[in-house]
């Protein structure tokens, strides 16, 4: 007997690009955004998670990643660009619907940009391994650099080998070996274009109109987000943001822990949509006192 996974996979016409995403689940909408040079995969362990919980969980394949194509055949050059394909792809996917978000690293930054520009459309956001801005620690830009001890080394090596560094040091070897298949799958360009958007990535200053709740996710073993910046971060956003500080957890929670990371998002969403069914509660109750004027 054949057993199918319960994700499927389908395409779609985003900005004119056609446009690939992985789905599982029914219920309320979280659409996952995926680090820089990686695709929705990275979110196969943690889909059926959600769906498990109740929820329609859904991971794009960002424009020139994977087996998305770049709108006029060019991935997006900066943080902004994918947060406006998401914002574009959840209108044309989820018209009138107001989703979650989760992103992570790239993803993370994305998810940022859309609450700081787009907050009143999103139930909540939850940005793991991400700032408002990015400055690379001496570490991380060393990792970038390349190994020096083998200048020869191709792209894919490299970038498979700075994703291994930045994850969890607690990854088995199969793990390693999945995140490194990971960076084999997106162009250069579109991944030397994340690494840009990374590092010129800056949204300080935009965020203290955030309108919608914004959960900042830490894993403490990743070298390119320092804590202090996600420390500022929070700051800035003030009371519509919280903090989460998660050790033993690098650059790809979804992946380095899928069972940690669902639990996280199933407790934002119940409590903000628990709080959301309540005040719907209470509003349609005194509608209907209001029209039994006898009613007290």
């Amino acid at each position: 007997m054949t057993i199918f996974e319960p994700i499927t996979g389908r395409y779609v016409t985003v900005n004119g690009a056609r446009t690939y995403f992985d789905e599982a689940g029914k219920g309320t909408p979280i659409v996952c955004i995926h680090p820089g040079a990686t695709d929705s995969r990275i979110y196969r362990h943690l889909l059926p998670l959600l769906a498990e919980r109740g929820f329609r969980a859904i991971a794009p394949d960002l424009p020139g990643h994977c087996r998305s194509y770049p709108a006029q055949w060019r991935p997006g050059t900066s943080i902004h660009d994918h947060a406006e394909f998401v914002q574009a792809f959840v209108g044309t996917v989820l018209p009138g619907i107001s989703p979650f978000v989760v992103g992570v690293s790239v993803g993370g930054l994305a998810a940022l940009d859309l609450a700081a520009h787009h907050g009143e459309n999103y139930q909540g956001v939850i940005a793991m391994q991400a700032a408002s801005w990015t400055p690379l620690s001496a570490e991380a830009a060393a990792l970038l650099t390349g190994r020096t001890s083998a200048p020869d080394v191709g792209w894919t090596d490299h970038l498979e080998h700075a994703a291994v560094t930045a994850a969890s040091k607690s990854l088995t070897t199969e793990q390693k070996t999945e995140l490194r298949w990971l960076q084999r799958s997106t162009s250069q360009q579109a991944c030397e274009f994340d690494g840009q958007a990374w590092a010129s990535h800056d949204l300080r200053g935009r965020l203290g109109d955030v309108r919608c709740p914004v959960l900042l996710v830490h894993g403490t073993d990743d070298p390119f987000v320092q804590g202090e910046l996600v420390d500022g971060t929070v700051a800035e956003i003030g009371s519509s943001a919280q903090l989460l500080r998660v050790p033993g957890i690098g650059h790809y929670p979804p992946f380095e822990n899928p069972q940690r990371v669902a639990h996280i998002v199933e407790a934002f969403v119940r409590k903000l949509t628990a709080k959301d069914n309540h005040e719907n509660l209470i509003s349609q109750i005194r509608t209907h006192l209001g029209s039994h004027p006898g009613t007290s």
